[in-house]
């Protein structure tokens, strides 16, 4: 990862050789998406961190379903209750050659008809505060969001490792109520490898914890690396930063992006910021079906 000679002398600000905090941003949408990062202000209790539908940030691996599915099974609407109370969400995960491994992730308390897309990817991220749900302690360590309306949804599901699934592949979703409203929706789930690898710096941190420490503590910057095999359009398309000034009122200005005869054609870097703080935010487009690196030299080390 750190092969190309930036990494090895990127150095005046950095003379112990410190590795970077990464942000690796995966756009699994066909169309372009705009990403507010950071921001913990608002986006750290923020529905999918604040990060767009599709948009996931620092996976090794995300699981997806290809497309929104119907649960036709567990979505009453004779009678006209959506998702009934005690319905079970789970994640099945490969142990071949041994039997599946199923886990419950959360059971709901109460019917729910409307606002599913919210709710029940609230409840797969593991979102504690959401009244109309359960969350099981044993559920799968993984960060979903889900998308659509009442019964036609698709959920994406990632993992910052591998490890806290145990290498095991999740391969399907799985909803099931064996009380008042019988019934069972299976639906299979593919795997994204993103190329985010928890190795790749000593000093790697999942998007929230980033957003928790920076919305605590301003994280001082003196550069930031971004990297793409997209870099191009990236670099065409607006990049904006925005921060709040001693009044409480945000002022956004328009950056660019740097080059250097120490950085390959596929990066990068970004000069304009010198902090981090909860409310500074940093936003561009990112193309269909593309992955973004962000690697971060501070000034300062976070305390996660």
């Amino acid at each position: 990862m750190f092969d190309n000679p930036y990494f090895q002398y990127a150095g005046i600000n950095n003379p112990k050789g410190e590795m970077p905090y990464i942000v690796n941003l995966a756009n699994l949408n066909t169309t372009e998406a705009e990403v507010n990062l950071f921001n913990a202000q608002e986006n750290q209790t923020a529905i999918n961190r604040g990060l767009p539908e599709g948009v996931v940030a620092n996976a090794e691996a995300i699981f997806e379903m290809p497309k929104a599915e119907s649960f036709l099974s567990c979505y009453q609407t004779a009678p006209f209750i959506g998702f009934p109370s005690k319905t079970i969400f789970q994640l099945v995960q490969d142990n071949a050659p041994n039997p599946d491994i199923i886990t419950d992730m959360f059971q709901l308390k109460e019917d729910v008809l409307l606002n599913t897309a919210k709710i029940l990817g609230g409840g797969y991220d593991g979102n504690m505060t959401l009244t109309q749900l359960f969350v099981r302690q044993g559920r799968l360590n993984v960060s979903a969001s889900a998308e659509g309306t009442q019964n036609l949804l698709r959920f994406i599901f990632s993992v910052t490792s591998m490890v806290n699934i145990k290498n095991r592949d999740i391969k399907e979703i799985r909803v099931e109520n064996t009380t008042t409203y019988p019934c069972l929706d299976v639906f299979p789930l593919t795997r994204i490898n993103t190329g985010f690898n928890n190795s790749d710096s000593s000093d790697a941190a999942s998007y929230e914890e980033i957003l928790a420490t920076t919305n605590f503590s301003p994280l001082g910057i003196d550069h930031i690396l971004i990297q793409s095999e997209n870099i191009q359009a990236i670099a065409t398309n607006p990049i904006t930063l925005t921060r709040k000034d001693a009044n409480g009122n945000r002022d956004s200005k328009e950056i660019g992006l740097s080059n250097s005869p120490y950085i390959r054609p596929n990066q990068r870097t970004i000069q304009a910021i010198n902090e981090i703080n909860g409310s500074t935010e940093l936003t561009f487009t990112i193309p269909p079906e593309t992955v973004v690196q962000l690697f971060i030299y501070a000034k300062n080390r976070m305390i996660l």
